[in-house]
Formats: C-alpha cells, structure tokens, sequence
C-alpha cells in the first residue's frame, strides 16, 4: 500500500493535478470512448507497446468516470504493459485488480481535495462525488 500511496504523491506532484484525465494527456495515454456494453465500464489495452485506454459511452458524462479513468490510469502506472479492466464489481478481484483500486481511491480522495477546497468529511461524500 505503501508503493501505491507513494506512487500517488508522485504522479500529483509531477503533473499537478490529480484528475485522471489530464495525468492521462500528460502520459500520451490515448483515450476511446466505445460502447462495451453493461461491462466493463472501462479496459486497457496496448498498441505496440503504447496505452490505449477505453472508457465505456455509458459513462461519458456521469461522474463514475473519472475513477473509472483513475483505475486505468492506475493500470497503466502500477502495472505498464499489462491489459485490465474495470467491471464495477468489488468482489473476486486479483491482486492487479486491488491495486489499480487503490490507485484510484486515493486519487479521487486528492481530486475532491482539488474540487472543493477541503477534505470528505466521510468515505459516502467521496464515493457520491465520484460513484466509488
């Protein structure tokens, strides 16, 4: 956890932000919005060795992206080179799955930081802001 929560103060401090989509821009991740289905909400793939991120249409304009996009973002970083995916289930998930999860927690707690000018009051005002 610790690796996870480091890696975190790193990507912030060096892009400046902690929204997923701008730490994307700034890593050339490419990104897709595709019609997946029900699931997943978003998959990472990789073209010759470049990131290739999509994100479902489902949610293109709900606020469930962003940690969608974190968690992928968070695959990317934590785990270069490896495909995943988000499903949107919270159980059963491997050790890969967990961490990119992690990544995307702590991410969004630093994001509604930079969104409202103070911390979540409770772990519910965080996953509301961002259907966690």
């Amino acid at each position: 956890m610790d690796r996870i929560k480091d890696t975190i103060k790193s990507v912030v401090a060096r892009y400046g932000s902690a929204d997923p989509f701008t730490i994307a821009e700034k890593l050339n991740i490419e990104l897709h919005w595709v019609t997946l289905g029900p699931m997943p909400l978003g998959k990472t793939i990789y073209d010759e060795g470049a990131p290739i991120v999509m994100l479902n249409r489902s949610i293109e304009y709900s606020p469930q992206r962003y940690f969608v996009m974190a968690h992928e973002v968070g695959h990317v970083i934590l785990h270069e080179g490896l495909s995943g995916y988000y499903t949107g289930f919270y159980h059963g998930y491997d050790r890969l799955e967990r961490e990119a999860n992690q990544f995307a927690i702590g991410l969004m707690g630093i994001l509604y930081i930079e969104d409202n000018g103070r911390q979540p009051e409770t772990i519910a005002e965080l996953s509301r802001e961002y259907v966690i």
